[in-house]
């Protein structure tokens, strides 16, 4: 028996266990386990990834993992964290294809128009979006956003500006 304890809880953090290491090691149950969570090849390899790098980042700050299990438990825990917070994200922020938008607008001015809109920073867009298409008023959009009334006012002005720009450059 070495000297200075028990086998199983030897220390798992040497200079070269790389990150390749880890992920030849870890890689496939990580990636089962956000393909399960995320239903979606591609959102699952992201996870994976930032699971990863999240790793770098607790060896850059000099922490370390007790045994092996620790290791494989944080990084179950960090990758499953990591899918709740991605479809928290997909949940609070649905997405709307540009097809799907194009369905609502049968004249081509107007077509022309969301192309426009769809191309202005998201600042602008949101404003205009729910001003104009959803009907808020400025009060309102600032108490859902977030931001004082003369920071709506002023994104709707500056957001009008780029429009009418767009919509100049384009036809």
């Amino acid at each position: 028996m070495p000297e200075g304890g028990d086998m199983l809880e030897k220390r798992t953090d040497s200079p070269d266990q790389s990150v390749e290491e880890i992920f030849r090691t870890y890689g496939n149950m990580l990636y089962r386990i956000a393909f399960v969570m995320m239903k979606n090849a591609f959102d699952a390899e992201d996870v994976v990834q930032d699971t990863l790098i999240k790793y770098m980042e607790q060896r850059e700050r000099g922490k370390s993992f007790e045994t092996e299990e620790h290791r494989k438990a944080w990084l179950i825990r960090v990758d499953s964290n990591l899918c709740k917070n991605r479809l928290r994200f997909y949940k609070n922020h649905p997405k709307i294809s540009v097809e799907q938008l194009s369905r609502y607008y049968e004249k081509e001015e107007d077509t022309q128009l969301m192309d426009s809109l769809l191309l202005l920073p998201s600042k602008y867009r949101e404003v205009l979006l729910l001003h104009y298409v959803e009907g808020y008023q400025g009060r309102e959009i600032a108490g859902m956003l977030g931001l004082s009334e003369s920071a709506v006012r002023k994104r709707l002005e500056r957001g009008r500006e780029k429009l009418r720009g767009l919509l100049q450059e384009t036809g």
